[in-house]
């Protein structure tokens, strides 16, 4: 019977988007850390042959050492083989990991082997500058023409038509940018005059040479798509929605449809081809379960910051539609900031796929954060128009104006005389002439705030009459008639 060999598993696939697994071993691992490990294995044909079986299980290649490529020297007993360790792990602590997963591997297999030296496999950066072979710009007519047969699929193409060809020419560092720009351009007219396709020869009278930048327009697309967006998103977290026109349907609907469409269509082309988009059949119908519970608690942050100015309580009775809007407005908010980074790196990566693997700023990690990071700030920002939606209606009580409703709160006005002269209640004496500010009833007490002292007082329920008036100009002499 054979000894088992054990070693780490593949590692457990997110919902969340995550970046491309990078290449596979033969046995299926993703690795983003290759580590050259020269180790020493007893020179028994049964151990070498149980090396080579623990090799092929995680994919790893062995080879003998090639002559001069180590100095590292062993007993006669014994040979040398160089591994290539191919792993998930952070650059600075993958050598040590590296050995450590040898080490374990090789005491699960009863296997005689040691590490004597261990490298890491460092990627070779070489400068070089790209060169596009294009079709001249055609007549607009032309390209009508072209769109239609691409449209229609008729195969009738312009064989001209954008890039057909690119070179990528080597270059140093070491002279100005104008001189490497002309010496690399020449270089690549030089091997676009040759290619076994004639199509693909340089051809002065049809094509040009170009630099990848053409296609910046597009990219400027995107970004003023972006600016759009993240605008659209701050007025509406903001609540100023109405102050530029936008609650009306004919003016907001073509901008929400916009807004969306950038943001899903992003987003969709962010998470292709990764483990997030094999998961969101089922992702989606388990989200929508989850915001039930959640979006009447956001409804009532929303109103507790509303009510902070007043120093009252959300009651039981400021539940309903509004409550839910209220909800929806937060997650909305939350989702769609949420998104945005990732929408950008969407359209960017298939505006310009040879930007896929260039630069930090296209990756998963500065998207999902700076993604999360506006959304908690928008949030924030949500709770922040409430609180000062409340100290403006506020603002209107002490001027003797009515309160108008906000999310499901509605305000009444009520006159409050307490049964006794020893009825406790907490903050300022209730008013007696006047009605005050309430919110309904939390429990056992009634929360108001009296809008001539600028004061929020609580009483229990038994230890005063209430009269409800219509508005505020209602005396509460009048009231007890």
């Amino acid at each position: 019977m054979s000894t088992p060999i054990s070693g780490p598993g593949p590692a457990r696939q997110s919902s969340a988007p995550q970046p491309d697994p990078g290449p596979a071993s033969p046995a299926g691992l993703p690795f983003n850390r290759r580590i050259r490990i020269v180790a020493e294995v007893l020179d028994h044909p049964e151990e070498l042959d149980l090396l080579q079986q623990v090799c092929d299980v995680m994919g790893w290649p062995i080879r003998e050492a090639l002559a001069g490529e180590t100095t590292v020297t062993t007993d006669a007993s014994w040979t040398l083989r160089v591994l290539e360790i191919r792993i998930r792990a952070v650059r600075e602590t993958a050598v040590e990991q590296a050995v450590a997963t040898l080490d374990t591997l090789a005491q699960n297999a009863e296997l005689s082997l040691h590490c004597r030296d261990a490298t890491l496999v460092e990627r070779v950066q070489r400068p070089q500058i790209e060169w596009h072979l294009r079709g001249r710009r055609r007549p607009l007519s032309r390209r009508i023409s072209h769109a239609l047969h691409l449209a229609i699929r008729t195969g009738e193409h312009d064989p001209h038509a954008g890039t057909v060809r690119l070179v990528r020419v080597p270059t140093g560092l070491d002279e100005p940018r104008p001189r490497r720009l002309a010496r690399t351009r020449r270089a690549a007219r030089a091997e676009f005059s040759h290619h076994p396709l004639a199509l693909r020869r340089l051809d002065p009278e049809v094509h040009e040479v170009g630099s990848p930048s053409v296609s910046r327009g597009w990219h400027v697309l995107a970004v003023l798509a972006l600016v759009f967006t993240a605008t659209a998103i701050l007025l509406l977290g903001a609540g100023l929605w109405p102050a530029v026109g936008l609650d009306n349907p004919r003016v907001g609907g073509p901008l929400v449809a916009l807004a969306g469409s950038y943001l899903l269509g992003g987003t969709l082309l962010a998470v292709r081809r990764t483990p997030t988009h094999r998961a969101l059949p089922w992702l989606v119908p388990l989200a929508v379960p989850l915001a039930v519970p959640l979006v009447p608690w956001l409804g009532a942050i929303v109103q507790r910051a509303y009510l902070s100015p007043f120093g009252v309580r959300p009651t039981l009775g400021s539940d309903g539609l509004g409550n839910i809007q209220a909800g929806l407005w937060v997650l909305c908010v939350f989702v769609a900031t949420a998104l945005l980074p990732v929408a950008y790196l969407g359209w960017m990566r298939f505006l310009a796929p040879s930007l896929r693997v260039q630069g930090p700023w296209l990756s998963w990690a500065p998207a999902v954060t700076l993604g999360l990071g506006m959304s908690m700030a928008f949030s924030l920002l949500i709770l922040h128009t409430a609180a000062n939606s409340g100290a403006e209606n506020r603002a209107l009580a002490t001027a003797g104006h009515d309160i108008p409703d906000y999310f499901g709160v509605s305000a009444e006005y009520a006159c409050v005389e307490p049964t006794s002269r020893e009825a406790p209640y907490y903050g300022a004496t209730p008013p007696r002439s006047i009605p005050v500010v309430i919110f309904g009833q939390s429990g056992d007490r009634l929360e108001f705030w009296d809008p001539a002292a600028n004061q929020n007082t609580s009483i229990r329920l038994e230890d005063a009459r209430i009269k409800i008036v219509p508005d505020s100009d209602t005396p509460c002499a009048k009231a007890a008639q």
